[in-house]
């Protein structure tokens, strides 16, 4: 018969199980705990995973839609139009679109110059041709009517009109007065072109002074830029000829677009920069409605500064003297009839008409119709402009000061100081371009505003005018027929 086992035995072994079942129940939680980190783990690269899937085909994407879109190269040509002329030729072709014809005579030489530099550089001649040209509209119309390359400042709308409608990337951008805007445009436009992957080669047109210097030689070392600028050299000073050759940059020639040397000043003939209605009948006035017409009296204005000028254009002069006047129509007619000689005419006009201005004449110049009409003045040089607006930079001129010697402001806040005659022939154009507040009707001798729209009656396109406010858009004969008696100021 088997002997049970005794007591002790027993706790023994019960002992023993139960340190066998702790044993076994932690390894079982240790495997739980361990399976449970290792799903977390999975779960968390299975996520990396994705994110590197989906990050790895989007940059995919964006460098298949990088790379179709740099196939489209383009090149840009950056001229500043303030130093760079067009031939004259293109300007006296205006009738022909001489703007387009430059346009495709720079788009030819550009296209020429890259398929020269195929072989050696990679360049695709195949290319868009972008082109910018920079300039102040207003001085620069001002410095071709002074160098005779067109007949009025008008024209140069009707010029770069046709040059940038010939190719859709062809432009021309305005820039105001002042060089330096000119200067900041077109460095900010190459500092937007000089890293970018598409464009190929950068024109640029810039080098007829040291403006530009300082700036290209921020690239002399950089092996992106450098290669891929080219200077177009054209008229150029001594000095700025040695600072450019000393630039590490290719350069070419576009002689055949652009002028090799700088403008000369054509002193022309005196015209009109209006052009007169077509003539109506003239009725004489009786004497004492003439009278009263001509001698209507002015009142003293209050004094203007330099600074008094709109913004807008740059006005444009007056006639010049029309030493015919109109004969009084003695019976009614459909058309007046001849005038008289010319000598009679001069007897009976106490002006000089050798003098222009105005300055030092007694008497007012009118029309047939006793309008005021302004003496012509000399048109302004880009450098007397550009002095004009340095000196007014630092302190406004004072109109009545230098213009009538008569300035009653006491402790005036503008500007006495000595000028010489050029500024001040600057500073009675500018002047011109403020309406005078007794209209057609003033008689005041040393009256400086304008006594008509110096943009032209027909041409100005501001519906907000202030020549409208007083009538002076409504005088249509601007050609001086006589000149009468200035009145006192009342």
């Amino acid at each position: 018969m088997a002997v049970l086992p005794n007591h002790h035995d027993l706790q023994q072994r019960l002992q023993d199980y139960r340190a066998f079942d702790d044993a076994r129940q932690s390894e079982v939680d240790f495997l739980v705990q361990t399976c449970m980190r290792l799903n977390t783990e999975r779960l968390t690269l299975q996520s990396d995973l994705d994110d590197e899937r989906d990050t790895r085909r989007s940059w995919k994407k964006r460098a298949e839609q990088a790379e179709a879109a740099t196939q489209r190269k383009f090149v840009v040509v950056l001229v500043d139009g303030d130093g760079y002329q067009f031939r004259k030729s293109y300007y006296n072709a205006l009738a022909t679109s001489g703007g387009s014809k430059a346009a495709s005579e720079l788009y030819t030489e550009v296209l020429n110059n890259l398929k020269n530099a195929v072989s050696s550089s990679g360049i695709n001649a195949d290319c868009d041709v972008l082109v910018n040209i920079y300039a102040n509209k207003t001085g620069l119309a001002r410095t071709l009517t002074t160098c005779d390359y067109i007949n009025h400042p008008s024209q140069i709308d009707q010029f770069f009109c046709s040059f940038t409608q010939s190719r859709s990337l062809f432009q021309f951008i305005d820039c105001g007065p002042g060089k330096e805007r000119v200067d900041a445009k077109l460095r900010d436009t190459f500092r937007f072109y000089a890293h970018n992957a598409q464009c190929q080669r950068i024109y640029l047109a810039c080098s007829h002074d040291n403006g530009y210097i300082a700036e290209l030689d921020k690239y002399r070392h950089d092996m992106i830029v450098m290669p891929k600028v080219m200077l177009i050299h054209a008229a150029q000073t001594p000095s700025a000829a040695r600072a450019y050759a000393g630039l590490p940059f290719e350069y070419t020639r576009f002689d055949s677009v652009f002028e090799v040397s700088g403008l000369q000043t054509v002193s022309k003939a005196d015209t009109s920069y209006f052009t007169p209605p077509p003539d109506t009948p003239y009725f004489d006035r009786s004497p004492t409605e003439q009278h009263i017409h001509e001698l209507t009296p002015t009142a003293s204005r209050s004094s203007h500064s330099s600074n008094t000028a709109p913004c807008g254009p740059t006005p444009l002069a007056p006639v010049t003297l029309n030493t015919k006047s109109a004969a009084k129509v003695t019976s009614p007619a459909p058309v007046p009839p001849p005038p008289p000689p010319i000598a009679e005419v001069a007897k009976t006009q106490p002006a000089n008409t050798s003098d222009r201005t105005g300055e030092g004449k007694s008497g007012i110049p009118i029309n047939r119709f006793g309008q005021r009409v302004d003496w012509k003045l000399r048109i302004p040089t880009t450098a007397e402009m550009d002095e004009f607006e340095r000196r007014i930079g630092r302190r406004k001129l004072c109109n009545e000061h230098h213009l009538r010697d008569n300035c009653e402001s006491y402790n005036c806040k503008y500007d006495h100081g000595p000028i010489d005659a050029s500024m001040k022939n600057t500073l009675r154009y500018k002047a011109r371009s403020i309406p005078c507040t007794h209209g057609s009707k003033c008689r005041r001798q040393d009256c400086f505003y304008g006594h008509q729209c110096p943009w032209g009656n027909n041409d100005c396109g501001n519906p907000k005018c202030s020549f409208i406010k007083t009538g002076l858009h409504d005088i249509k004969d601007l050609e001086i027929s006589r000149v009468v008696a200035a009145q006192p100021e009342n």
